[in-house]
């Protein structure tokens, strides 16, 4: 398989990159802020992170699944359109450090859509298939490459494409939208403070994504007993994921500052509804385009003034309150889960939000109870994830009958 140019360039960036940095609304974050609502290849949506098998200590044979998502309410009906940007860098950080500083990272490139050289034996087909390719670099330099699974317009999904490669699963491509939340009833009820205007209605029930997935050996990232819990919830150990652009297209990019290196931070993703609860509308972008290890300097006082200003509007903080802190008790635990922002990782704790996250998790319930400090369940259904690789569901498909609705997938 052959290696474009501007992956070279790309990845030659990122290097410099990771000497420079050190290595470096919608719920969840789907279109989140003003920037990033231009690209929506680049576009993170939502982190998951959780163990194969469920619950297990690091060593031999316990792996760690990790997926994150793009293009956010992607509709089923134009499938083929949706694919991952060629001129990003997309990264996933970890750390075993208290500071979140990054510890190691895997990094994603992709060739342009339609690059006919790259896909299997295009001599054997009259009309080679539109294909896209993937470049990823794992610690220790292991580098795997391989093609992207495609959208179809068929009342059934293409079979999901799986690198495998020395313990190492990939997977890209489209895949139904694990998230579910009620937005109409969320924006309503923060409007209004009042919790009983969630409808129960999921805006992102017939929606597809773009993902990547990833399974490979915990030890990886996360040597053995490095990830230990301390009641509650404090452990150094976590992952984030970022996504860069490059600096090639200056009539895109008039309005992002130039990085040195040529590649320019767009988003970041660690713990759901983060920036679109917790960071007012100025300072999105700002928060996007910044690092966990300066949450706490440039973030922490901005995300404590933002709990005050909802726990007033709900009416549980009076109204002459002046710190967070001292009306909401659950302000510390918030702080631990989310502050900086990583979505955290401990190995002698079970599975599921905030230890790591699971699709079926109902996260936004659980961080909207501590920051309103009233039980909030948004009333809609889990989605529940398939119990093999690559887990997150199936592409929804348009039907081939009347009534013409979208199709559930079943699980690959």
């Amino acid at each position: 398989m052959t290696r474009p140019r501007l992956e070279r360039t790309l990845f030659g960036a990122a290097a410099a990159l990771s000497l420079s940095l050190g290595v470096p609304a919608l719920a969840a974050d789907h279109r989140d802020a003003p920037t990033i609502d231009d690209y929506s290849a680049i576009d993170i949506n939502d982190v998951y992170m959780f163990r194969d098998p469920p619950n297990c200590s690091p060593g031999p044979g316990c792996n760690l699944v990790v997926a994150l998502s793009t293009q956010a309410v992607a509709d089923p009906q134009f499938g083929p359109s949706y694919h991952f940007q060629e001129n990003a860098l997309y990264r996933l950080n970890f750390t075993t450090r208290a500071d979140a500083k990054p510890t190691a990272h895997i990094d994603f490139v992709f060739s342009p859509f339609g690059n006919l050289r790259d896909c299997p034996n295009p001599q054997m087909l009259p009309t080679p298939p539109a294909c896209q390719t993937f470049r990823a670099v794992f610690p220790n330099k292991v580098v795997i490459e391989g093609l992207t699974t495609q959208g179809t317009n068929g009342a059934t999904h293409n079979p999901p494409v799986v690198t495998n490669a020395g313990g190492i699963k990939i997977f890209a491509g489209p895949r139904q939208d694990p998230f579910f939340f009620d937005l109409v009833g969320f924006n309503r009820a923060i409007a209004s403070g009042d919790p009983s205007k969630f409808t129960g209605a999921d805006a992102f029930l017939d929606k597809n994504i773009n993902a990547i997935v990833l399974e490979f050996p915990l030890s990886m990232v996360f040597p053995a007993g490095s990830c230990n819990l301390t009641p509650p919830f404090s452990t150094p150990c976590g992952t984030w994921a970022v996504t860069y652009l490059g600096h090639f297209n200056k009539d895109d990019l008039e309005r992002l500052e130039p990085h040195p290196d040529g590649l320019r931070q767009v988003d970041r993703m660690g713990n759901p509804a983060v920036n679109t609860v917790l960071i007012p509308g100025p300072l999105k972008d700002e928060f996007n385009f910044g690092q966990p290890k300066d949450d706490v300097k440039d973030f922490a006082s901005v995300i404590l003034n933002q709990i005050l200003t909802l726990d007033k509007r709900f009416g549980t903080c009076p109204q002459n309150a002046t710190s967070a802190a001292s009306c909401n008790p659950n302000v510390p635990l918030l702080a631990s889960v989310a502050v900086p922002d990583v979505l955290r990782f401990a190995s002698n704790a079970n599975d599921g939000y905030p230890n790591g996250r699971r699709p079926q998790d109902r996260t936004t319930d659980l961080l909207l109870t501590l920051i309103l400090q009233k039980q909030i369940n948004d009333g809609t259904t889990t989605k529940t994830p398939c119990p093999g690789f690559p887990f997150l569901r199936p592409p929804l498909q348009l039907g081939t009958s009347l009534p013409y609705t979208n199709n559930p997938q079943t699980c690959d």
